[in-house]
């Protein structure tokens, strides 16, 4: 029996603009002697467009950055030199709601006067350049200097945390850190608002178990972690063959941002720091107790027990650091399956193994990720009668062939509490142990009215899925793009050259309509 990845999905969150502006009235300058005589067109003025999982806008939108960031600028100090020059020195932009309708505080956003001795500021054309950065809460970011050209280098973060197993405490309500994507302002666009884009450094996993079996329910099941060992307690586990491939622990791990300024747009990388930070080959989700209660992918036990897990099952986590090759993921378990038919009958799986492809295994930033297994009866065999006279009885083996699994992904497919597939392009993905077979494997389709197709046998045995259906080739299954209100059996053969032996594996794709999707 194998167990299909039933799909992970990147949630990218829809984008809310907040106009984020300096004031440029002579009275909130701070009396400062020393203001520049420039007519006020020439002040600098910041912006934001920002980015969360969560959609906010307006008030909303600053009470996520804590109403207010910290910035830091500098200027080139001449247009033949490479050494910059300090002009912002940590200051804090504000957002006062009480002051959205007076224009002198441009709709609420102001930096003059928002702390002692922050003046406005104003483009200097002898300069070839600005470089910004920006960052909340305030107090997490402390940015730092080149010794020898005065550039920004390296900001350091504190006061992140993310979930490794069950015994790394970090709650659903942990505290948000944002993180500016560097900015480079060239003369030409002096002048102009300074426009940030931030981002939750923070990002949020959730993973999700079921089952599809006609007739039998899963009355028990135990987790292993990559050395096969039974994981304590049952906590659902993913699984990597690199030595600290996950990261975690509470609220004291700080993380060093390096600002790479030579790209275009400038960008940045992360690693993590601190007493606090603890390092794993796997990584624990939510605790099955009584084996697997859900049983479709919209149950609310779909994601486990957990004090830390929110509402809709996910967990804070750290990101992936940047310089930390993807590899693929696997969870692996044992279980029971006990019949529904009153006899008490049961039949032990034994390690049950499916694997997530690399490409959607380095968790980003600002990113939630659900992955959904889904056990079904492919490859278990059915029990047949026939009758027969004989006259001596043989003793035959039957074996169990572990067939690939395979992923579907399409983006932008997230729901309450599972996943949908609707109309358009998906990826698709088999995985032959933790080896990727996309590239290797012949893979068909048949194309089912959706309405028609009996979801409780999740794929009816494939070959009654028609009388004289034409299973259909796909060229390109990563460019794979399915129609609305369809079923799709999709099949892949890979053939393992060490053994010669074929395997297939199949997955059923139930379609909706073209902005939304059935569960499946």
């Amino acid at each position: 029996m194998n167990m299909k990845i039933m799909k992970k999905q990147l949630l990218f969150a829809a984008v809310a603009s907040i106009a984020l502006f300096s004031c440029t009235n002579d009275d909130l300058a701070g009396g400062d002697p020393n203001a520049p005589s420039q007519g006020t067109e020439d002040a600098i003025t910041f912006g934001s467009t920002f980015k969360a999982v969560t959609r906010a806008e307006g008030a909303a939108a600053a009470n996520l950055l804590g109403n207010q960031f910290k910035v830091y600028g500098m200027k080139q100090n001449s247009t033949t030199t490479t050494n910059y020059d300090k002009v912002f020195v940590d200051y804090i932009v504000k957002y006062d709601d009480t002051k959205v309708g007076n224009t002198d505080y441009n709709y609420g956003w102001y930096y003059v006067g928002a702390e002692t001795n922050q003046y406005i500021k104003y483009w200097d054309y002898k300069s070839a350049d600005y470089h910004f950065v920006a960052g909340s809460p305030v107090n997490n970011f402390t940015f730092n200097l080149d010794a020898t050209t005065g550039n920004i280098t390296t900001a350091t973060v504190t006061g992140l945390g993310g979930r490794l197993n069950n015994t790394t405490s970090v709650g659903s309500n942990h505290a948000a850190v944002y993180v500016a994507d560097p900015k480079v302002v060239e003369k030409a666009n002096y002048n102009s608002e300074v426009e940030f884009s931030f981002h939750a450094l923070l990002s949020k996993v959730r993973v999700g178990i079921y089952e599809t079996i006609p007739g039998y329910k899963i009355s028990s099941i135990t987790f292993y972690n990559n050395d096969n060992t039974p994981v304590g307690s049952n906590y659902i586990t993913l699984n990597s063959a690199t030595d600290n491939y996950f990261q975690g622990g509470s609220a004291n791990v700080g993380s060093t941002i390096t600002y790479d300024w030579t790209n275009t747009p400038a960008s940045y990388t992360f690693e993590y720091t601190g007493t606090g930070l603890t390092k794993a080959k796997y990584w624990e989700g939510g605790k099955y107790e009584t084996g697997v209660p859900a049983t479709t992918s919209i149950d609310t036990n779909l994601y486990g027990v957990d004090s830390n897990k929110d509402s809709k099952g996910y967990f804070i986590v750290i990101p992936t650091p940047s310089t930390t090759a993807a590899t693929p993921l696997s969870i692996k378990c044992d279980y029971t399956l006990t019949s529904l038919d009153g006899s008490g009958e049961e039949i032990l799986v034994e390690n049950a193994t499916a694997t997530i492809p690399a490409d959607y295994t380095k968790w980003a930033p600002n990113t939630a990720y659900t992955y959904l297994f889904k056990i079904t009866d492919n490859n278990l065999h059915p029990i047949t009668f026939d009758a027969v006279v004989v006259e001596t009885i043989d003793q035959g083996t039957t074996t169990t062939v572990s067939a690939p699994s395979i992923t579907v992904y399409q983006a932008g497919n997230v729901v309450e509490n599972g996943i949908t597939y609707k109309a358009g392009d998906v990826e698709v993905k088999a995985m032959y142990g933790t080896t990727d077979v996309t590239s290797s494997a012949t893979w068909k389709y048949v194309e089912l009215n959706g309405t028609s197709f009996d979801y409780s046998k999740d794929y009816e045995h494939l070959g009654d899925a028609g009388a004289g259906t034409t299973w259909t080739a796909i060229s390109n299954p990563s460019a794979f793009s399915v129609s609305a209100n369809k079923t799709y059996i999709i099949k892949a053969v890979y053939t393992d050259t060490s053994d010669n032996k074929t395997y297939t594996a199949y997955f059923v794709l139930v379609v909706g309509a073209a902005e939304t999707g059935p569960n499946n």
